[in-house]
């Protein structure tokens, strides 16, 4: 799947829905618009649904990559410390453990942990987060009504964590209030790092906070009182927090800041340093989304903490739409292979008959020259064998007959293969005489009779007869060679 340009940060509840929508960019966050809207809708009757569609319908949400945020009072979170660094081990601990935390087992639970700190004793503080799986279902049936599918389920403390992490706070110690629309949840940020957390549910809706309503002043303050009691108990060093920071996705957090400073003694201040997480001047009009900036920051992989509670279910979804992606871009691509090695077969066959079909047309051009040369080549041969024929065995006897010597030698044997050789036999009183009949052919021959200059001495012995040496020769005339042998003759003495 592409990865898309805008990234929009989705929280709902029953009372606000809050998008954040920003552009991907190297640091910071590039905010593009912040859009709320408020109400009381209820999940029961599918009102929320309803609204949540509506909103996402609106704002076109379909067209960016969407993540949502749970609010960290629907869930439990731990601050555990480990004896290991391995992620593995520290996820099998974590999934172990997970019953001594919350009441439900371990099968009923979405659960996941990012590193705090790491220790040089080889142990490590690891936040540890566990939401029951009805809670996370029902969330993302929420959105598979509106056809939303996020790519990540972030929970707001980790988001807010990321957020301070980055602004990088001055402070070595402070605590930040965030006010959400079902509750409000505490952190307490030591050193730049997450030192405490708590989240509560409430029915309030903090936007009552700029009139000074005094039910919620005190709720507010009250909560924060037994948070920050609650962490000094637990810290190692005993000391408090003197300096609270107050961010809100929809109150006013400057009145928030004030009524709670009024009601707790405490030094409180709108979480203002949020305006370093934004690029370009883009910081929203309203509010100090500290959360939609965190969990921006973790949807382009920038945050400090990487929490997500995707349920099973929707990974398995995931998964399977993935693989049907994957079979349909494989057949897409197997019939686009197919189509273009039929598109070069049917080039090839076309080139092959087009060339085929343009040798055909050069045979049919040069055909009747073709059967011209044969008709002149068989003429030729047929003169050849007339011109041939003028060297038959008796004309060339005649030729032999004017060349012995009148006396001294005798033919025995003439023996003719047209087109092969001659070969003549005889006796002569010397070898002289037989040497001088050779002679006198091979003369001839280069004026007279052709045949006879190739004349040569064959085989020869010398033998008595009638109380006479006699001289027994042979001569081989070579004849060329154009047909196979058809005319024979031999003549004997």
């Amino acid at each position: 799947m592409a990865r898309k340009t805008h990234i929009s940060i989705l929280q709902f509840d029953e009372r606000l829905i809050a998008r954040l929508r920003v552009k991907r960019s190297p640091k910071g966050v590039d905010v593009v618009s912040y859009d709320t809207q408020s109400g009381t809708w209820s999940l029961a009757d599918g009102s929320l649904a309803e609204a949540v569609r509506a909103f996402t319908k609106q704002y076109r949400l379909a067209d960016d990559s969407v993540c949502t945020v749970l609010p960290r009072h629907d869930m439990t979170a731990r601050i555990l410390s480990l004896p290991t660094h391995s992620a593995v081990e520290i996820e099998s601990m974590v999934q172990l453990g997970a019953e001594e935390y919350v009441p439900y087992p371990a099968h009923e639970l979405v659960i996941d942990q990012s590193v705090l700190q790491k220790s040089t004793d080889g142990a490590a503080r690891v936040l540890a987060v566990f939401a029951h799986r009805d809670v996370v279902e029902s969330h993302v049936e929420v959105l598979r009504a509106c056809a939303i599918e996020p790519e990540h389920i972030y929970v707001s403390t980790a988001c807010l964590a990321s957020a301070v992490h980055q602004a990088r706070v001055e402070e070595s110690r402070y605590a930040l209030v965030n006010l959400a629309g079902g509750g409000l949840e505490v952190l307490v940020i030591q050193n730049g790092r997450l030192a405490y957390g708590r989240g509560v549910a409430t029915q309030h809706d903090w936007s009552d906070l700029a009139r000074s309503v005094s039910s919620e002043v005190e709720d507010l303050a009250m909560e924060v009182r037994a948070s920050l009691s609650a962490y000094r108990r637990e810290s190692e060093d005993g000391e408090g927090v003197e300096r609270v920071y107050v961010c809100s996705d929809c109150a006013d957090c400057a009145a928030a800041a004030k009524a709670l400073a009024d009601a707790t003694g405490l030094e409180c201040a709108p979480a203002t340093f949020a305006a370093s997480l934004f690029e370009h001047g883009s910081m929203p009009s309203h509010g100090l989304p500290l959360v939609s900036a965190g969990a921006a920051l973790a949807a382009q992989d920038r945050a400090a903490l990487a929490i997500s509670l995707v349920p099973a279910s929707l990974v398995k979804a995931r998964q399977s739409s993935e693989i049907r992606r994957s079979l349909i871009a494989g057949g897409g691509m197997a019939t686009a292979v197919a189509l273009c090695a039929f598109a070069v077969y049917g080039q090839a066959y076309y080139q092959r008959a087009s060339y085929s079909r343009e040798l055909q047309r050069r045979i049919d051009e040069v055909q009747p020259v073709a059967d011209q040369v044969r008709s002149k080549y068989g003429q030729v041969l047929r003169l050849q064998q007339n011109l041939d024929r003028q060297g038959s065995a008796l004309e060339l006897l005649a030729a032999l007959t004017d060349l012995i010597p009148r006396g001294g030698m005798t033919i025995t044997r003439f023996v003719f293969s047209h087109n092969d050789t001659l070969a003549i036999q005889g006796r002569a009183e010397s070898q002289g005489l037989a040497s001088q009949l050779a002679e006198e052919m091979r003369n001839n021959g280069s004026k007279v009779v052709p045949q006879f200059a190739r004349a040569r001495g064959g085989a020869a012995k010398q033998e008595s007869e009638q109380n006479r040496q006699v001289y027994q020769f042979e001569i081989i005339v070579p004849l060329a060679a154009e047909e196979p042998a058809q005319e024979t003759g031999a003549a004997d003495e």
